[in-house]
């Protein structure tokens, strides 16, 4: 059973007025408030994460007063906290994962504001958390359901970038995959292609795409 999973049955065993005075709470709504989103956080993980702190204790300390109240090695939540920093610093080092929409775009003459107006919707992100969570296999089964989706919910055609030929897909480690428009793996390519962007900059600095993607 999960430490949380252990501290959540404790509380729901326990009485709540007592549960909360050993925790420390004089206040005893302020702690009940507390206790429900830990009860709410459905990980330790998420609980720590939450940075959460009403007067009497953090995220940290809650836990640990919690998990020595339960009988619980207290040292458990100081392990998650280590291994979250880790985490932490791990993504730091990834690349944000996306989907690039391949129409095979070639510029004539449209004007550069409109294509990057319309930059990002040749591109979809995905969360980089649930990605490096959920490791490779299962995000490129969840790729080729996003592809599917996008293909049909298109109809295959984007607006000034004209008709999809593919997607490809890039991976937290730089790893590029490409989909055809069923959402099927077709290869992993050996190299990154460079599928450029529109941008605009104003005095020398470069507007970011989201400042400039339309609402919906």
């Amino acid at each position: 059973m999960r430490t949380y999973d252990t501290l959540v049955r404790f509380v729901k065993e326990t009485d709540r007025k007592e549960l909360l005075r050993s925790l420390g709470y004089r206040d005893l709504r302020k702690g009940e408030e507390s206790l429900s989103a830990f009860l709410g956080a459905g990980s330790l993980r998420n609980w720590l994460a939450k940075g959460h702190y009403d007067f009497v204790h953090s995220s940290e300390s809650f836990a640990k007063t919690l998990a020595s109240l339960a009988g619980v090695d207290p040292g458990v939540i100081d392990r998650i906290v280590e291994a979250e920093a880790e985490r932490r610093a791990t993504l730091s080092q990834l690349q944000t994962p996306y989907i690039f929409v391949d129409t095979r775009f070639r510029r004539k003459n449209e004007p550069i504001f409109a294509l990057a107006f319309m930059e990002s919707k040749r591109h979809i992100s995905l969360d980089k958390e649930t990605v490096y969570d959920q490791g490779l296999e299962a995000t490129l089964q969840e790729v080729g359901r996003i592809v599917r989706e996008h293909y049909r919910d298109t109809g295959g055609e984007l607006k000034v970038w004209g008709k999809i030929h593919e997607y490809r897909y890039h991976h937290l480690d730089g790893r590029t995959f490409r989909f055809d428009t069923e959402g099927r793996l077709v290869e992993e390519l050996s190299r990154n292609l460079d599928e450029g962007g529109a941008v605009l900059s104003v005095g020398g600095r470069e507007i970011p795409p989201e400042m400039l993607a339309p609402d919906g």
